[in-house]
């Protein structure tokens, strides 16, 4: 019988919301509570506390809280411990059945505006947070506001596993990360993705025995993990990039793709023509076609640093990072330059407001904010 651990939290996240189970379901769950003194003495404990696992206490549990809550509890009347491991795991497979279960729809209309008195920002606007949607292969859509990482059986729900043969790569899941969000994701194979705000990444459940593949719209940084013999592919909608393990950026903001190297070394390739690049470098393609140059690292990994980082960029380019992790509509005045640098940088987890002081410290700009609406004026 399977024994994917998904599977167990599907059904325990059921019971808990006094859902019925299938005779299946109930059979599986029998095995499980036999295989390990352990699985009882847990599922007993979540019973015990069944009153008090609403959906505000699933939503906190991670791998370093979760157990210490439920220990807590039990220590009160038991000496009886479990260990970290058992505790880790099924923390990680609640946590992941709760965002699929109960999380199973749009994006919420969280809190993002922050009143202030300040005439000239009538609000402030709280930087982007962790969140996206994975629309799966099969259709059905799940909403995540944590990081993910995709189990190495492949199965991202247990109760709709995908099953495409390990040697179909087009049965692919979608990871949509909109305006205002990041996310970071990990692969089944153990490559670790950022992806930034306003991206896609379309992604297999598991690679198959030859090659990796993934596709990509927007940004996305990549530590690839190293597999000789399984090369890594990142396709975007003008490039391929070609890595067996390494550490890279790839953006297609703009009208310019450009994969930008940290460590390893990576082939790009746009029709016939192919470059391979070093740490350092940068492969860009544009109308002109495909150049290597050398990279700007703090500038092009400033995003995945957690940095607002303008080094000689417009006002155009400036915006364009604004409304991405705020969510922005921007409207320039007349005699606003679009031409014009400027260079600046400060942390892009903090509040527009910041941002918009540092612009106006290192410009000639003023900038007046009401809702998510920014008016760019010239001093």
């Amino acid at each position: 019988m399977d024994t994917n651990p998904l599977k167990i939290a599907d059904i325990l996240v059921k019971m808990f919301k006094n859902e019925s189970i299938s005779e299946d379901e109930r059979q599986f769950l029998d095995v499980w509570l036999k295989m390990d003194s352990r699985n009882r003495d847990l599922f007993d404990e979540l019973l015990t506390s069944k009153t008090e696992l609403d959906g505000s206490w699933l939503e906190r549990i991670d791998e370093e809280n979760a157990w210490t809550q439920i220990n807590n509890k039990r220590n009160r009347g038991t000496k009886k411990h479990f260990s970290w491991m058992v505790a880790a795991s099924i923390a990680l497979l609640f946590s992941l059945s709760f965002y699929l279960f109960f999380n199973n729809s749009d994006f919420d209309s969280q809190p993002r505006f922050v009143k202030r008195a300040d005439t000239k920002y009538t609000n402030d606007i709280l930087p982007a947070n962790l969140g996206a949607k994975i629309v799966l292969a099969n259709g059905k859509e799940v909403k995540v506001d944590d990081t993910l990482t995709v189990p190495q059986n492949g199965g991202l729900l247990a109760e709709d596993q995908i099953t495409a043969s390990i040697a179909d790569v087009a049965v692919l899941n979608t990871l949509v990360v909109p305006t205002a969000k990041f996310f970071k994701l990990t692969l089944s194979d153990g490559t670790i993705v950022w992806v930034n705000s306003n991206s896609e990444l379309k992604f297999p459940t598991q690679f198959n025995n030859t090659e990796r593949r993934v596709f990509l719209s927007g940004e996305a940084y990549f530590e690839v993990a190293k597999d000789v013999s399984k090369p890594f592919y990142v396709e975007t909608e003008d490039l391929k990039v070609k890595v067996l393990g390494t550490h890279f950026n790839v953006s297609t903001y703009g009208a310019k793709s450009k994969t930008s190297l940290k460590e390893g070394s990576v082939e790009v390739s746009k029709d016939a023509q192919s470059v391979i690049i070093s740490p350092g470098q940068s492969a860009e393609w544009s109308t002109e076609g495909l150049k290597v140059r050398r990279a700007d690292l703090q500038k092009d990994l400033a995003w995945k640093n957690n940095e607002f980082y303008f080094k000689g960029d417009n006002i155009i380019n400036i915006a364009n990072q604004l409304k991405r992790w705020y969510d922005l509509e921007v409207v320039f005045s007349k005699e606003v330059s679009l031409t014009d640098t400027y260079s600046g940088e400060i942390r892009r987890d903090v509040r527009l407001s910041e941002v918009l002081k540092m612009l106006e410290f290192v410009s000639e700009l003023d900038f007046k904010l009401d809702k998510n609406k920014l008016l760019i004026t010239k001093k």
